[in-house]
């Protein structure tokens, strides 16, 4: 379904990104990993299939410095000379702070991450797109809590919140290039963080879906996948979720009305 195509994919050494990576592989796509250590980048590769390495190339960097941010980008131009999917998935989760106790330099530091190298990296890329005149594919993850807000995560909300409005007003300005731009909103997923959860906490989260089970990251990989594609070549601008129902309804099972 992607055979050939180039690939990045930010954030991507562990959790939702590598198994976007993971997913984009299957569909035969060559997939460039992205984290802020080189060291990250290359032991995430070695987790893979020996069969598999020659599809996977390390681009490192951090995409709240815009110097990094272009390093990344030629570094990509320099082996491959072109980009016909980016997706913007790195994350700074902005756990820490109440609205009221949180310092500036904190919410700088999750809105470099979360937008201003979101926003640069797909600024290069479309350039280059354009350049090209070949179209393609940019698929930012934003999360449900950038409509549904929790406690303690301002920060994170904006920029998700940032990212969604972002991502329709790209998809608007880059519709006439033909490249597509979307959204993938993911709800409760299994990461590492679940894992330091006990079962009972699980349970409760379950409870809160109305598909009583968590998104895996290979499940957030489908649907982009599937946005990437040309099963997609009339989709743009749109923000899907991946919550298994979470984002719909007002008051759970539980609930006592």
């Amino acid at each position: 379904m992607l055979k050939d195509n180039i690939a990045l994919v930010t954030g991507s050494t562990r959790n939702i990104g590598l198994g976007i990576v993971k997913i984009l592989l299957k569909y035969g796509a060559l997939v460039y990993i992205n984290g802020r250590s080189e060291k990250d980048v290359i032991d995430a590769r070695e987790k893979f299939p020996e069969s598999d390495k020659n599809k996977i190339f390390c681009a490192p960097g951090d995409l709240s410095d815009e110097e990094e941010v272009k390093n990344i980008f030629q570094s990509i131009k320099r082996r491959h000379n072109n980009l016909d999917i980016l997706v913007n998935n790195a994350c700074n989760l902005g756990i820490g702070h109440s609205f009221l106790e949180t310092p500036f330099s904190f919410f700088t530091d999750v809105m470099n991450t979360n937008c201003h190298g979101l926003y640069f990296l797909s600024q290069l890329v479309a350039k280059d797109m354009v350049e090209r005149d070949e179209g393609g594919v940019i698929i930012n993850i934003s999360s449900i809590d950038a409509r549904m807000a929790i406690r303690g995560r301002s920060a994170y909300i904006t920029s998700k919140g940032a990212v969604e409005s972002l991502t329709r007003a790209m998809a608007l300005e880059l519709a006439e290039y033909n490249i597509r731009v979307n959204c993938i909103s993911p709800g409760y997923t299994y990461t590492e963080r679940w894992k330091n959860i006990d079962e009972e906490e699980k349970e409760k989260r379950r409870d809160l879906i109305p598909l009583h089970k968590e998104a895996l990251p290979e499940d957030i990989g489908e649907a982009v996948a599937f946005l990437a594609s040309s099963c997609a070549k009339n989709i743009t601008g749109i923000v899907l979720p991946v919550a298994g129902g979470l984002d719909i309804q007002n008051l759970p099972k539980s609930s006592d009305i």
